[in-house]
């Protein structure tokens, strides 16, 4: 995933590695296997979480899409980083 003069780094790209920067700072990593399990399962839930706000009215339909849409980007963070 590192970035190049010819391929900068997408913006998929950037999140994963600033969530792994973030997993870093407590001796963690999203390339490690149960790390990254943890990690989709609580977003799994996380995004569970949000169609039941949908559902019952805490939040617009555009407003889930949005959440939604960025906890999906975060979701492909272990993927990037492993490749």
């Amino acid at each position: 995933m590192p970035p190049t003069p010819e391929r900068p780094l997408t913006p998929h790209e950037k999140l994963a590695a600033r969530l792994e920067g973030a997993f870093a700072r407590h001796c963690r990593s999203l390339t490690d296997e149960a790390t990254a399990q943890d990690f989709l399962i609580t977003l799994d839930e996380v995004r569970i979480t949000l169609h039941g706000a949908l559902e019952t009215g805490l939040l617009t339909r555009d407003q889930h899409d949005t959440l939604d849409a960025m906890f999906e980007a975060m979701q492909q963070a272990p993927g990037l980083l492993t490749g």
